[in-house]
């Protein structure tokens, strides 16, 4: 049992070896990046915890979005934008990485692991040669909640008005779900007093 198990939460998918998570209550933050970690339903996590893998903590999601969409327009696209709209996208999509991933307790070795984890060929779009391990991740989340957790993006009305006109695809596809007819794995919530088990978004 993990840390993740001690409160309700939705179970999501995978990124590699990485179980994503949804808060479905609030835990309070006693300190940034400690190893229990605190989150609300504004954030995804990637790892349970104490007893599975360090937590990863996912902070306004609304900013995985936007980087995502601008990383798949092109540059005549984005000169269409009203100057309004392009500095709200931008202001959306350069957020310090520090700000939006709350690494929980992560020892060099795991943050080694994760990296040759999104650099693998197992990956569907894996990290560029030259590509920041934050901005692939974020990408590849910020793709997950735009076509399917867009009640976790707050700016997604908006951001789905200003990208109408752009060609977006799906390209990353780097987080897998379970197949209808799986046996449910992770996820819990607490149903008329019971605590039911195997809690899935999907």
């Amino acid at each position: 049992m993990s840390y993740i198990d001690s409160f309700d939460h939705e179970y999501i998918g995978q990124l590699g070896y990485l179980p994503i998570y949804h808060p479905l209550e609030t835990l309070e933050h006693v300190k940034w990046g400690d190893y229990d970690f605190g989150a609300d339903p504004t954030n995804l996590v990637l790892g349970g915890g104490s007893g599975e893998h360090p937590g990863l903590v996912l902070h306004h999601l609304e900013s995985f979005v936007a980087k995502f969409l601008l990383d798949r327009i092109t540059e005549d696209d984005e000169k269409l934008m009203s100057e309004d709209d392009r500095s709200f996208v931008v202001d959306l999509a350069f957020v310090n990485y520090s700000e939006l991933l709350e690494f929980c307790d992560w020892r060099i070795s795991e943050i080694a692991s994760f990296y040759e984890m999104a650099k693998s060929s197992a990956m569907n779009f894996p990290l560029y040669e030259d590509e920041m391990m934050e901005e692939w991740l974020v990408k590849s989340i910020g793709e997950l909640v735009y076509y399917s957790l867009p009640d976790l993006n707050p700016e997604h009305e908006r951001l789905s008005k200003i990208f109408e006109d752009c060609e977006i695809h799906p390209v990353m596809r780097n987080v897998t779900v379970s197949p209808p007819g799986y046996p449910t794995r992770g996820g819990r919530q607490v149903i008329n007093g019971k605590t039911v088990w195997g809690h899935h978004r999907f």
